[in-house]
């Protein structure tokens, strides 16, 4: 067994994890637009399908910023497991005073001091994580929601620091009880704060845009709203070459052309097929291994794939179906309802408002895409035949 890699700290290659550093690949303009934004105290939202590198975006500039000066401090929230108002309060409370002290033991004394109206429950881990946990009485939460709120602007103000608050998967509040009400009151608090900017973001595209450019909605022009795009193919093959050249392999500009057309670009895909060929081949990459290694990942999720495509309507895989034969723009065309049993233009326009908030589908350009290369795949050889590496 060939284990020479150890030597260069494993794979050049982050995929299932925050990708930074050297595993970071470009988004230069991106980057400068967010650490601007969070300089000049400007609260933003950033919206992009799942697995797009929002996430690994927010934490290599908030990695940048805090290496530059101290006094920037980012709280990291993510709002996957939270399902309730309260649970909203004691996640943003703990990772507030969290980012605000690097040391464990003076957590409970920054709690007692700037939630002096409320008795919150604090537990630390005894374990060398000192993992720590924070519980509201709901009866304290309903009279001093405003100190919750207000604590990071109270801990800015007297710590002299600049707060940054970054919550992933914002969209999950809409999913509280009087969701709307909980918005205006987040809204209400957060628009007065001057030591504190905001940077929400999240995957379901149809929600955040209703929430943040909608006129009606609490959170309409809260900020800056930023649609991150796909890497373009200029950036992932100096990357791609680099990562290989340092462990001592060739691979070809036709070869780095097949992984990242093969996975559209897709950050967390051309990361981790890159990853499948670099493990698979040797000195000199083989097209054999590219195309063994596209298998082998769509592979690795088939039984989900199918899992999820049983599960479905036939409505749904009929859309899915015309989208992976091309059919990307006149869904609603009379031909294409008929040719793909599509039932009605009033069926279309359902089954394509359903797999958007499936997270299935992605609007671009006024064209639909399936925004799971590996998904697209695995449908075009389960349901219409094609190779994996067939453009036809």
């Amino acid at each position: 067994m060939d284990l020479s890699f150890l030597a260069n700290e494993g794979s050049p290659f982050a995929f299932g994890r925050v990708a930074h550093g050297d595993t970071f690949v470009n988004r230069t303009s991106e980057k400068k637009r967010l650490a601007t934004n969070f300089a000049s105290k400007v609260n933003t939202t950033l919206i992009s399908p799942r697995r797009w590198g929002k996430s690994s975006l927010v934490k290599e500039v908030g990695l940048a910023m805090n290496k530059a000066n101290k006094k920037y401090k980012f709280a990291y929230i993510d709002l996957f497991s939270i399902r309730t108002e309260t649970e909203f309060y004691e996640a943003y409370a703990k990772e507030i005073i969290k980012c605000t002290s690097s040391k464990w033991s003076e957590w409970a004394n920054i709690a007692s001091e700037f939630l002096k109206n409320i008795t919150p429950k604090i537990s630390i881990s005894a374990d060398k994580s000192h993992e720590m946990d924070i519980t509201f009485d709901l009866k304290d939460i309903k009279k001093n929601y405003d100190t919750i709120l207000n604590l990071p602007e109270k801990i800015a103000q007297t710590k002299g620091v600049k707060i940054i608050i970054c919550i992933d998967e914002f969209q999950n509040i809409t999913s509280f009880t009087n969701h709307i009400s909980f918005q205006k009151r987040l809204r209400s608090f957060w628009q007065h704060h001057q030591h504190v900017t905001y940077c929400l973001y999240g995957s379901k595209r149809s929600l955040l845009v209703q929430m943040f450019e909608k006129r009606s909605m609490p959170f309409y022009k809260f900020g800056d709203v930023m649609y991150l795009e796909k890497i373009p193919s200029a950036d992932w093959h100096p990357f791609i070459a680099k990562a290989f050249i340092s462990s001592k392999k060739t691979i070809k500009p036709k070869q780095v052309d097949l992984i990242v057309d093969t996975m559209q670009g897709h950050p967390y895909y051309v990361q981790q097929l890159s990853y499948l060929l670099w493990i698979r081949s040797s000195k000199v990459v083989k097209d054999e291994e590219v195309f063994a290694s596209i298998e082998d990942l769509v592979n690795q999720n088939a039984n989900l794939y199918e899992r999820e495509t049983e599960a479905m309507s036939n409505s749904k895989v009929a859309i899915i179906r015309a989208i992976a034969s091309g059919y990307n723009s006149g869904l609603s065309r009379a031909e294409v309802i008929q040719e793909f049993r599509l039932g009605s233009s009033a069926n279309v326009t359902k089954t394509l408002k359903a797999l958007d908030l499936d997270e299935l589908i992605d609007k671009r350009g006024g064209e639909y895409f399936l925004i799971d290369p590996a998904f697209e795949l695995w449908f075009r050889k389960r349901f219409l035949g094609k190779s994996f590496t067939s453009n036809n």
